[in-house]
């Protein structure tokens, strides 16, 4: 819905095909000064060294050649080789009634084109609370659903449960490891490798309450010197950290279409059946007596790593290539996996594998990168295992879900993150946050108003939207317009941040229109305009606040 996109992509294409016969991707960006233009766009300089003349001059000739669509008013060539494109009145008018009439289409597009993808993130071990980079990934993975599914794509969230493996098997052992101690039998500490974080001697406190029979066998059994039957604490340990997680994704407004177990995998033999393809790809070696992936034969630059160890057992990167081949096997056309700084390492074998199973190019990893959190200036060191940990659920209560939310989008993903905790608890205008909310809260302050006037912007006509003249209002018109663009540009690229931006750049543009000019004066034809934008950027705001699973206040 109004975006101008792909019309001005065809005709700067057309012209370009006319002019000289070439066959060049064009590319529309965003103007970067308003005073210029609202999009433009590099052809000129893609074009440059094939054609043999200079950027400026392809850039007047393109210019002068184009079919302008629908909306767009004029063709600007620059000196330096950009072609700038502005929006007509026309066009600004059709929008705000646009918006008005359907507010949940704006920008709402089907580049997707229904593509089945799945994205799976957070996928932490369930061996102790989710910490703040899980959080991060839960903010940034639920907001990228939200924006797939908007931008037309038939998208699918998984959180992957690794309850199985060495790193379960300590888990129980240190929760063992603490019910003596709770039981006063005798204060040995967890495994070396084990979890010492107080979760595991709260939790452990908790079974002994729940499950006093149980317990009691237990303590009975150690004071005879034999050994117990512990497979009930151990899986309830798992059980009750893996509800930990649900609840606490669910606190920050990241539900889950599935959680795939990774113990109930490996029951079904999928594992042996991807093994036995990859042999058939001939990419399997026998090495010291276990078993390699070499892809070789596939020009992937990856050295060869262990399937299956010596003694049989299957490694991660095994489970994990078979893991992946199964959502391929359900259908998923595309697979991205969002992923933190600590799998780094893992990535090429992945894609290697991926490329051996014949699923090159619709196969992809997002990198995470690391949250440092700061108060006064100075990081707060963080640690599953040494019990030093600031937890998803701290970082939550501490600032709340919407502020959380939105400072684990606002950066690149790629990106390391400091996060600003004296500016995420402040409630002002220092806190991106808290601004735009006030945004949205103030406007519908002004519609309530305007309401109880018998003033309904839904009754605007184009003619009456004409009174928007003030430089303040056209800027904040054009500002509505690129949302179709922001919206395509954050799906196209994986990237929620850029609605973070798009967002406080809307409230600070209208803050300033606020304070200098009356929404509801004497002027009725003036003030159904500016009631209408005001409805219009109200929806825009809501809208991108709602794709980023942060809420919409209407007071504050």
């Amino acid at each position: 819905m109004f975006d101008l996109t792909e019309k001005l992509e065809k005709a700067i294409s057309s012209a370009v095909a006319e002019l000289y016969n070439e066959a060049v991707e064009p590319e529309i960006t965003i103007s970067e000064n308003f005073e210029f233009g609202d999009l433009t766009t590099n052809i000129a300089f893609k074009l440059a060294s094939v054609v043999r003349k200079s950027p400026g001059e392809i850039a007047t000739e393109v210019a002068d050649r184009i079919d302008l669509p629908d909306g767009v008013e004029c063709a600007e060539p620059t000196d330096s080789g950009y072609v700038n494109f502005r929006y007509s009145a026309d066009f600004l008018r059709n929008l705000l009634a646009g918006i008005i009439a359907k507010p949940m289409d704006f920008g709402r597009s089907d580049i997707g084109k229904k593509t089945k993808i799945q994205i799976e993130y957070v996928s932490a071990n369930p061996t102790g609370p989710l910490n703040v980079v899980s959080a991060r990934a839960a903010a940034v993975g639920s907001s990228l659903v939200n924006i797939l599914r908007y931008a037309g794509y038939d998208t699918n969230s998984e959180y992957y449960l690794n309850d199985a493996g060495n790193q379960i098997a300590m888990l129980g052992d240190s929760f063992i490891a603490r019910i003596r101690q709770g039981a006063g039998l005798d204060w040995e500490i967890p495994p070396e490798d084990g979890y010492f974080g107080d979760y595991i001697a709260d939790l452990a406190a908790v079974y002994s309450d729940k499950f006093p029979q149980k317990y009691k066998i237990l303590v009975e059994t150690w004071e005879k010197g034999e050994i117990p039957d512990t497979e009930h604490p151990r899986k309830w340990i798992i059980g009750e950290l893996i509800q930990q997680i649900k609840d606490d994704l669910e606190y920050i407004n990241a539900g889950f279409d599935r959680f795939f177990s990774e113990a109930e995998f490996r029951k079904t033999g999928k594992i042996e059946k991807v093994l036995e393809t990859l042999r058939e790809n001939n990419t399997i070696l026998r090495r010291e007596d276990a078993v390699w992936f070499s892809a070789d034969k596939y020009d992937v630059r990856e050295e060869p790593f262990v399937l299956v160890k010596s003694d049989g057992e299957y490694t991660y990167a095994m489970v994990d290539i078979a893991y992946h081949q199964d959502k391929f096997d359900r259908g998923f056309e595309l697979v991205y996996d969002i992923w933190g700084p600590d799998h780094h390492g893992h990535i090429g074998r992945m894609k290697a594998a991926m490329k051996a199973l014949g699923h090159e190019g619709k196969f992809d990893i997002l990198t995470l990168q690391q949250v440092n959190l700061l108060e006064a200036g100075k990081k707060i060191k963080m640690s599953k295992r040494t019990g030093n940990i600031v937890t998803l659920r701290e970082i939550v209560d501490d600032v709340g879900v919407d502020v959380a939310r939105f400072f684990f989008i606002a950066r690149r993903m790629e990106a390391h993150l400091d996060f600003d905790l004296d500016l995420a608890r402040k409630e002002s205008d220092e806190n991106p946050v808290y601004y735009i909310q006030y945004a949205h809260a103030r406007i519908s302050n002004i519609l309530e108003f305007a309401k109880n006037k018998g003033i309904d912007p839904k009754s605007a006509d184009r003619k009456e939207l004409e009174a928007l003249t003030e430089p303040e209002e056209l800027l904040l018109a054009r500002k509505l317009a690129i949302w179709p663009h922001i919206l395509r540009k954050s799906a196209e690229e994986m990237s929620p941040h850029y609605i973070c931006f798009y967002l406080l750049e809307l409230a600070r543009l209208f803050h300033p229109f606020y304070s200098k000019y009356r929404v509801v004066g004497d002027d009725k034809k003036v003030t159904m305009a500016r009631v209408a934008l005001c409805r219009a950027l109200k929806e825009a705001l809501a809208l991108g606040l709602g794709l980023l699973g942060i809420s919409a206040p209407e007071n504050m």
